[in-house]
């Protein structure tokens, strides 16, 4: 009789385990379902994170909205008391002056040089500035948009971080810069007819990505001072005075743009997918050889310089010489391709001298 008793108390609790077991399954699969179990992701690192945003940034044509110098002279003029924040990031002498290389500024415009957008000082400034705006909008302009278009993504950072107030201002580029507003200098020439390759590039290798500290804005820090500007098509099919052969060249056009003519040597990788994440892995990124400065060419020089800083905030840079633009386009190298500043694009519209906005010293 024991054994009998001991024998039912065995299989009495083997049942109520495999029925707690049962119970427990199919609460943890919804309802009686099989699933296998995963493994999570690693941890968020702050290459994801500034990854991600320009891959939300480059895959926002609202974020990277320009507005026409005339539609800008009008919001100045008409309501002055509604206008935009004007933040010309020349350098403080051409905002100052006129002269050969600069026709003053816009009136109105606050002076933050390019490089020094997302110091602790120019926030604080450009929040200062806000709070004087009922129109949360604030217009960027350069020279050219080259500088500009590299000062939109992190501003674009700033004011969705909330670091910009609230409401968020919206951020804005001035089409062709102060070259479409009022310039003395010389619009770019299309003049060249250099080789196009129409057969794709293919790139078998990978390349290990780097690691980054900080978020957008600390690295932005670190990479604006030595950020180069355009970078220009010269004479006997060179860019900078060196040769294609001496730049990894990325083409960031649509495929079949890319099929119809691009750089030779370009590889295609369309700035839309450039930063996205597969997994965990970002099979784009890691397709451009660091080895060689990295020449980013499209058919919009605004586009260019947005993943040109992309690239050198996540440190996909060549370790000497930082990620650069084609100056104006691939339009530079052959003008059969691209868009082009015509006379259309140039207007004569109020400028002033002095080292304050509105003109006075």
């Amino acid at each position: 009789m024991r054994k009998y008793a001991m024998l039912k108390f065995l299989f009495t609790a083997m049942a109520l385990l495999l029925a707690v077991g049962s119970l427990a399954l199919a609460a943890g699969c919804g309802g009686g379902t099989t699933s296998t179990a995963t493994t999570s992701a690693g941890p968020v690192t702050s290459f994801d994170k500034t990854a991600s945003i320009m891959n939300e940034f480059l895959n926002s044509p609202a974020a990277q909205q320009t507005i026409s110098a005339t539609d800008l002279n009008k919001l100045l003029t008409s309501n002055p008391a509604d206008a935009p924040l004007v933040i010309d990031v020349r350098s403080a002498t051409d905002y100052q002056q006129a002269s050969t290389s600069s026709p003053g500024h816009i009136p109105s415009a606050i002076n933050i040089p390019f490089k020094t957008i997302a110091s602790p000082d120019s926030i604080a400034k450009i929040n200062a500035e806000l709070a004087k705006h009922t129109n949360k909008t604030i217009v960027v302009h350069c020279y050219t948009a080259h500088t500009q278009s590299i000062d939109v993504p992190i501003l674009y950072d700033l004011a969705k971080s909330g670091k910009l107030g609230s409401p968020a201002p919206k951020i804005e580029g001035l089409d062709w810069g102060m070259l479409g507003y009022n310039s003395v200098e010389k619009p770019p020439a299309y003049n060249n007819t250099y080789p196009l390759q129409t057969a794709a590039v293919q790139q078998t290798s990978s390349f290990p990505l780097p690691s980054v500290s900080g978020d957008l804005i600390a690295q932005a820090q670190k990479v604006l001072p030595n950020m180069p500007g355009r970078l220009n098509v010269g004479a006997d099919q060179t860019v900078n005075k060196k040769p294609l052969s001496s730049y990894t060249i990325i083409d960031i056009r649509s495929a079949s743009d890319y099929a119809k003519g691009h750089l030779p040597g370009a590889i295609n990788l369309p700035y839309q997918d450039l930063f996205k994440k597969v997994g965990d892995a970002y099979p784009n990124l890691a397709k451009i050889d660091r080895s060689k400065q990295i020449l980013v060419t499209g058919d919009r020089h605004d586009l260019e310089e947005y993943v040109a800083i992309g690239l050198n905030l996540l440190g996909i840079s060549q370790q000497k010489s930082n990620t650069g633009a084609l100056g104006f386009d691939i339009a530079t190298w052959n003008n059969t391709v691209g868009r082009k500043f015509t006379p259309a694009d140039k207007n004569s519209l109020p400028t002033v001298t002095g080292t304050a906005p509105g003109g006075s010293s």
